[in-house]
């Protein structure tokens, strides 16, 4: 056998190599993409509702007067505002559409719970 007929074969075979190794790549990556995407939103949802009590527990404590628990719970509920942050960030990355009109349905499906926390996402379009 010619040794240009060997390396054509072995060229041919590590190309196609090469092709079905990309495929299988670009699938786990895709799977990946999702995955982090789904657990983003899982994130800001919990977080949204965690920051939501604080707030409720802050209210009460208004009324109450009690200064060493209110401090703590603000100090919950500056950790949760950080974490809220956080989340929309990643779900910046890996949403496939970050705009305007995708926050706006996002606010209507209720995906976004309230109004302030789409003001956050809309800060997000500019950096």
């Amino acid at each position: 056998m010619d040794i240009n007929v060997l390396l054509s074969i072995l060229g041919t075979a590590i190309t196609v190599t090469s092709l079905v190794l990309a495929i299988a790549f670009d699938k786990k990556y895709g799977k990946l993409v999702n995955y982090n995407r789904e657990m983003a939103w899982e994130i800001y949802r919990q977080i949204s509702i965690s920051l939501e009590c604080y707030q409720n527990i802050q209210k009460i404590l208004n009324q109450n007067d009690n200064r060493e628990l209110l401090e703590w719970v603000t100090k919950g509920e500056g950790n949760d505002q950080e974490l809220l942050l956080n989340a929309i960030k990643m779900i910046k990355r890996f949403e496939k559409n970050f705009d305007s009109e995708s926050i706006k349905k996002w606010t209507e499906g209720k995906l976004i719970p309230n109004e302030s926390h789409a003001i956050a996402f809309n800060k997000y379009l500019l950096k």
